[in-house]
């Protein structure tokens, strides 16, 4: 058998690399340790990074949803903070596989026709589905439009993002609400802040850390 040499065979390994297009050095990062937590902010960033990550389909989201899930991960990821949970903020579109605890990606529905949907959630593995039922019970209690099904699209169930993490206590996908319903979007418009505490309080509680308090 044909044994090339330790040396070569790194060497080798380096030169396919430098060979690879820029998008495809996603694959070669390494694993993210040493966060609790990871929250995205659905379609934040985009479209500029849409032509690094071409592995999956850019959708740019619902009108306004790119301006409003950076201000719902960012009050979800500074009360975390406060309370010593080691957050990763990061926009839609990262690089590397984050070992996490936890993985939250925020979102809002958008739907034609309009007001036919509501808020709900996906995940990946039917192991994440007692936590995600505790997140529905938690904001239902709120949010007075109801829930869709777990997983109801193709979105949900298969998000691109689920590959990039290794959540101990569950990765999921919030859809907080339907942004192109107008009723839902007046109620939504003015509590994205305390969205952002809603969301912190759950994933405190889901995973144990940080004993933060329900808004």
């Amino acid at each position: 058998r044909l044994r090339l040499p330790t040396h070569r065979v790194f060497f080798s390994a380096i030169l396919a690399a430098a060979t690879l297009p820029p998008w495809y050095s996603w694959i070669l990062t390494p694993v993210v340790r040493g966060y609790d937590v990871v929250i995205s902010a659905g379609h934040e960033g985009r479209p500029q990074s849409c032509a690094r990550f071409p592995m999956h389909r850019c959708l740019l989201g619902a009108p306004g949803e790119r301006a409003w899930t950076p201000v719902v991960a960012a009050a979800a990821a500074k009360i975390l903070r406060e309370h010593g949970v080691r957050v990763a903020l990061l926009p839609a579109d990262y690089r590397g596989t984050y070992v996490v605890d936890a993985a939250v990606f925020i979102h809002f529905d958008g739907i034609s026709p309009h007001c036919t949907s509501a808020a709900s959630i996906g995940y990946p593995r039917r192991s994440y589905a007692k936590a995600a039922q505790s997140w529905k019970r938690f904001y239902g209690e709120k949010f007075p439009f109801g829930f869709r099904p777990d997983n109801f699209t193709s979105g949900l169930r298969h998000y691109y993002a689920y590959r990039q993490t290794r959540a101990r206590d569950g990765a999921f996908v919030l859809e907080l609400g339907e942004i192109t319903c107008p009723k839902q979007r007046a109620w939504l418009a003015p509590r994205l802040h305390w969205l952002g505490a809603e969301i912190a309080a759950w994933v405190s509680a889901l995973i144990g850390k940080g004993n933060v308090p329900a808004p």
